[in-house]
């Protein structure tokens, strides 16, 4: 009796006009898989799809803005019209504005939430039935290491990549009768354009006399510089996505690099107070007279 063909894999990938996202698009095509892409900036997708294709893999772009609802929606349907299956979720797709919560208005809030996390909720919500009807599939979310070590000025991309940890656990019950198994990737620090675009979108308070802010802001990229010089690649955390989308019993949670691991359960062990003077320390923050 000859044997059904296996379908070809398929993944979606949000954010990955750059850094991570494209790295993992890379990856994931490499391995095998049929890759919808997904981002706001249609002609980087242009561009990451005809490098996947020309290195002999397949791959569709689906240009998306995921703070926007019925585009959201579009991008699942528009994976199933063309492929008919979706295997593997890749939630990716998140920014930080540099900004002090006081800087910020609830709109503003509100949108690190849209795409960072609602976003992420609603593609998960939206693909468990054809994963379920799959007989199963899997969903990786891109968390931070901002979810472990607090950090001034990020509490909007903290808060909701705590959020990501949390919706996974969650999920990994809620899901497990159908074989659907979700994992959670914990980068550190990645060479990616991420820091560029935020000291730009700051830039405006950088300049600004009045902010009372603006020290830690210039000690804060001079930390950032500093720690990318012995980041990891993007191409790092891509690995990383596949190894927990084909192993076939997945971790959890994976750090990139191990030493994330090392930070996150070190800190996490310290007395809050404790870690707040470490940390303080070292962003050069602390009470003022």
């Amino acid at each position: 009796m000859q044997e059904t063909e296996k379908p070809v894999p398929v993944a979606i990938v949000t954010g990955a006009s750059s850094g991570i996202g494209e790295a993992t698009a890379h990856c994931l095509a490499e391995a095998g898989y049929a890759v919808v892409v997904a981002a706001r900036r249609a002609e980087l997708l242009d561009r990451l799809v005809a490098d996947i294709r020309e290195g002999g893999g397949t791959a569709s772009s689906v240009p998306t803005d995921l703070s926007d609802t019925e585009q959201t929606s579009a991008l699942v349907k528009t994976a199933l019209d063309s492929f008919g299956r979706v295997d593997v979720l890749v939630n990716n797709a998140g920014y930080g504005p540099p900004f002090a919560l006081e800087q910020m208005d609830r709109r503003a809030m509100r949108h690190v939430f849209d795409v960072n996390l609602l976003s992420g909720m609603q593609l998960i919500a939206e693909l468990t039935p054809t994963m379920r009807d799959q007989g199963g599939g899997r969903i990786i979310n891109i968390s931070s290491l901002s979810r472990y070590v607090g950090a001034p000025l990020a509490s909007a991309y903290a808060a909701t990549k705590g959020g990501m940890e949390a919706l996974t656990a969650c999920m990994r019950l809620e899901l497990s009768p159908w074989n659907i198994k979700l994992s959670v990737i914990v980068p550190g620090f990645v060479d990616t354009p991420t820091f560029d675009k935020s000291r730009a979108a700051g830039q405006h308070l950088r300049n600004d006399p009045d902010n009372p802010y603006r020290q830690l802001m210039e000690d804060l990229d001079a930390f950032a510089t500093d720690q990318l010089r012995s980041a990891v690649s993007p191409e790092e955390v891509g690995r990383a996505v596949v190894r927990a989308a084909t192993a076939q019993s997945p971790k959890t949670r994976y750090f990139v690099p191990r030493s994330a691991r090392t930070a996150a359960r070190m800190f996490g062990a310290l007395p809050d107070l404790m870690a707040d003077r470490l940390l303080l320390k070292m962003y050069k923050w602390g009470p003022r007279a």
